[in-house]
């Protein structure tokens, strides 16, 4: 399958027999998730990517909101938000578990949370926040220390315990692209690691994970991407 972002005047591609398939766009966090669930849980499925500004025609009869991640499972299901496609994974193929069962409200609560830092992210990658980066940076550590105080708690390497969870899988997508906000504004983010000895150690584990190296995202071509968006002339393939 071409990793190219399909676009208006495209073709929808032709399904595969026994493959479910992932409607995602490369850059984006919440499409993500998803390509780390089904590569840890060894789903076999193929990729087909969208240009979310000019969006083929056929899309919108798959996700009439025309967002991505979507999945079709092999039995043509359609879900179209990360979370329920999570959780519908989790449940068809419970090997590796996301969750464990004394931490799950928990989980689900910090996950709310975890809400909260997406938007400031995504406001300050379309410029719509126009506080200083260090300000910026200083709101997100304090919301951060909700998530080390909960590691700190657990004394696990991951949320999930021994192994990465719900929670580690579907924070780190925006982890990933943080060091994209010195890149957009030019300027040291300022972020206290000192602060976070807990997290830190976290990022460190979790990027040993093979799942996650797999599908490891460039930040720089992320800010390259945000920037293109930024002109109004949105760059999807690099």
């Amino acid at each position: 399958m071409s990793s190219l972002h399909l676009t208006t005047d495209s073709d929808k591609p032709a399904e595969v027999e026994g493959l479910a398939r992932l409607y995602s766009m490369t850059h984006c966090p919440f499409a993500h998730r998803i390509r780390l669930i089904l590569t840890l849980k060894d789903v076999p499925h193929d990729i087909v990517n969208i240009n979310l500004k000019n969006k083929p025609d056929w899309y919108f009869e798959i996700n009439p909101k025309g967002t991505v991640p979507s999945y079709i499972d092999t039995n043509g299901e359609i879900i179209t938000d990360s979370l329920l496609i999570a959780n519908y994974l989790d449940e068809k193929y419970p090997e590796p578990a996301l969750y464990n069962e004394e931490t799950k409200n928990r989980d689900l609560e910090l996950l709310d949370n975890y809400t909260k830092i997406a938007i400031i992210f995504k406001n300050c990658l379309y410029d719509e926040d126009k506080r200083q980066l260090e300000e910026i940076v200083a709101e997100i550590m304090d919301y951060l220390d909700e998530y080390e105080q909960e590691l700190n708690i657990r004394q696990t390497p991951f949320f999930g315990g021994s192994n990465p969870g719900i929670l580690d899988i579907l924070m780190w997508p925006w982890v990933e692209r943080a060091k994209a906000l010195p890149l957009l504004y030019k300027q040291s983010a300022g972020f206290d690691k000192e602060r976070f000895p807990m997290l830190m150690k976290w990022i460190v584990e979790m990027k040993e994970q093979p799942f996650v190296k797999e599908n490891k995202s460039s930040y720089e071509q992320f800010a390259e991407h945000i920037e293109t968006v930024r002109s109004g002339n949105p760059e999807y393939d690099f």
